[in-house]
């Protein structure tokens, strides 16, 4: 990085997935929010990540390829992300792309299980249906709103914990095997969010799911995180550097379809642990 006081965003979403950006714009708002060095990483697709070179170069901005992927532990959807992945490399892409089916198939059954109970909600109606992707979130919760069941995106979160059909319940690989592609792909994983994903309110507990969770073959923790309080962040260091693994920060920012800024938690360079990502 060209100046060491600007900040580090490792964890952005653009409209290829569920925020309401392009690359071009979260590129733009990160120049203009002193981001010196940044990653897009939507879910379960990497387009976004392969239009970064060129934009980078032409904004002056420092950027590592990214990619957001879910998987299944103990029943728990655990997102994982993954930097400095090859983005063109043949088995990698295609294994984003089945995971990308995955996450989509969770709502095309939540439609299939709704359509006893409203008559103007079709399975085929849905897989028909087109949206603006400018507007952030999926394809179901506009939808939804579609059909006059909801007033907002995000009261369609509802409507799959109603149904028992969440992420938690997606056909997704294992941990170990998303690891295993991210490392096969030349990249590096990363546990996203811990305190969001680990369902722990006590530190002592969290720290035990936590170091069960690395010891699947992380390279290291997203310990710099919007909802993380300083004892988590503290606790996730601290774990990190004794086991010598990267610690990296994300806003996780989806532009108007979430509740935070790129580059908000003002995080420079010197404060995380990248190793070859830099």
């Amino acid at each position: 990085m060209s100046n060491s006081n600007q900040y580090v965003d490792l964890h952005l979403h653009s409209y290829y997935s569920d925020g309401t950006m392009s690359p071009e714009e979260i590129v733009q708002t990160a120049v203009a929010n002193n981001v010196g060095l940044l990653a897009i990483t939507d879910h379960n697709i990497v387009t976004a990540t392969g239009e970064l070179p060129k934009l980078c170069e032409t904004y002056g901005i420092k950027y590592l390829s990214g990619v957001e992927l879910d998987s299944i532990d103990q029943k728990t959807d655990i997102h994982i992300l993954g930097y400095g992945v090859d983005v063109e490399e043949e088995a990698f892409v295609r294994f984003v792309k089945r995971n990308r089916v995955f996450m989509d198939d969770i709502s095309a059954n939540l439609v299939a299980a709704m359509e006893q109970d409203y008559e103007n909600i079709s399975l085929a109606d849905f897989q028909a249906y087109t949206y603006d992707r400018g507007k952030g979130g999926w394809k179901a919760l506009h939808y939804f709103m579609e059909k006059g069941l909801t007033k907002s995106l995000r009261e369609g979160f509802i409507i799959y914990n109603q149904y028992g059909i969440t992420n938690d319940s997606g056909d997704y690989p294992s941990v170990r095997e998303v690891l295993e592609q991210i490392h096969n792909a030349g990249g590096k994983a990363i546990l996203a969010h811990p305190w969001v994903t680990i369902k722990e309110t006590e530190a002592e507990l969290f720290g035990r799911r936590l170091t069960e969770l690395l010891e699947l073959g992380f390279d290291g923790v997203e310990c710099y995180y919007p909802t993380h309080t300083d004892e988590i962040t503290d606790l996730c260091q601290s774990i990190c550097r004794a086991r010598k693994l990267l610690i990296t920060t994300g806003s996780d920012c989806h532009g108007d379809f979430g509740y935070s800024e790129i580059g908000e938690l003002k995080i420079t360079l010197d404060m995380l642990e990248l190793g070859e990502l830099i």
